[in-house]
């Protein structure tokens, strides 16, 4: 005769298989749902066939991600339109002033995206990847996703400048070698402002006043700035891109930075569904990839700083550097262009 079980044996151990696979189906289940929407959202995506890109990436930049985009969805068609962050926001918001929507994902700097925001120029949209992202990089309204910082560094002409005799910090900006000899961007209204709150509203006045009687020579648009330097008309720019720099640098450029105190981040470029986008579907799978990690790949690729959690720059100068990162709203913004233009007498 049979041993009658004891009550509850052979049942304890089974309840914790039982539930390890309720547990694996559930989630299995998620997962699922998750792809059978996205195939779905792919279909849709695929009979609208391409996307128009408003963006203020440089060309080599922008190729280089369209190119890896179309090659994972080869019936997707990425069409670029370029401008610096600034032209892009007027272009947008006159063309949705006139009723013309045109474009469809558009990727600014985190300032042009909160007028953008402002002026009823996006739509929402919750990106799945986005939880991979800090929490001050996502709008807290579903309004975009920041995919990644740029940095501001000191440039100088390495054949024009040795490095014993290169600017180490903004003061040495100051002195009297460099009168004359400086180079910048016409309207670097976000660094001039990350200096004023960093330092204090008079101390950083004073600062930008003593850095104009320096007579600094004033050219539009940072790839121009950055490839003047390059040809030593100007042997030291005030600030450029440390991903520009080492671009061209690795390209055979005489060109070097310095990180100074404190170092500015840019408010993160944003990406961004357009309002009345006339391919949403597609859309959205472009800033699916962005936000991705083979998507923020690229922008390391390209020396850029990228939002998603885990990754950082490709620069190993950049490691565990800390940046100083200026949040203003359109008003703000327009403000520190006009002291800026009073300070250097533009305009």
């Amino acid at each position: 005769m049979g041993v009658l079980p004891v009550k509850g044996e052979g049942t304890t151990n089974q309840r914790p298989r039982t539930m390890g696979k309720m547990f694996f189906f559930l989630v299995l289940s998620f997962l699922l749902k998750d792809l059978t929407a996205f195939a779905q959202d792919l279909d849709k995506a695929k009979q609208e066939g391409r996307i128009v890109f408003y963006t203020s990436w440089g060309p080599s930049d922008a190729d280089y991600v369209i190119k890896a985009f179309e090659r994972k969805y080869p019936t997707l068609k990425v069409e670029p339109v370029r401008a610096s962050s600034e032209r892009t926001l007027t272009r947008l918001l006159s063309e949705q002033r006139a009723g013309k929507f045109l474009g469809d994902v558009v990727a600014v700097s985190g300032i042009q995206s909160g007028i953008l925001k402002e002026r009823n120029a996006l739509d929402r949209y919750q990106p799945k990847e986005a939880q991979h992202f800090p929490a001050d990089w996502r709008d807290q309204d579903g309004y975009g996703v920041g995919l990644h910082q740029t940095l501001y560094v000191i440039g100088y002409n390495t054949r024009l400048v040795s490095t014993e005799a290169a600017p180490k910090n903004y003061e040495d900006l100051l002195l009297p070698r460099w009168k004359g000899q400086l180079g910048w961007d016409s309207e670097e209204y976000y660094l001039f402002g990350a200096l004023l709150k960093a330092r204090g509203k008079d101390k950083g006045i004073d600062y930008w006043r003593r850095l104009a009687d320096q007579q600094v020579n004033f050219r539009k648009g940072y790839t121009l700035i950055t490839e003047l330097v390059s040809a030593g008309e100007f042997p030291v720019a005030v600030s450029l891109y440390q991903h520009r720099v080492d671009e061209y640098s690795e390209k055979g450029a005489p060109l070097q930075w310095i990180a100074p105190n404190p170092l500015v981040g840019g408010d993160p470029n944003r990406i961004s569904l357009l309002k009345n986008a006339p391919r949403p579907n597609a859309a959205k799978v472009f800033i699916e990839f962005m936000l991705s990690a083979d998507g923020q790949k690229l922008l390391q690729d390209k020396g850029r700083s990228p939002g998603r959690l885990g990754m950082s720059a490709k620069n190993p100068r950049l490691k565990g550097a800390k940046t100083f990162t200026l949040h203003v709203s359109s008003d703000e913004y327009e403000q520190l262009g006009k002291e800026f233009n009073r300070v250097f007498k533009l305009q």
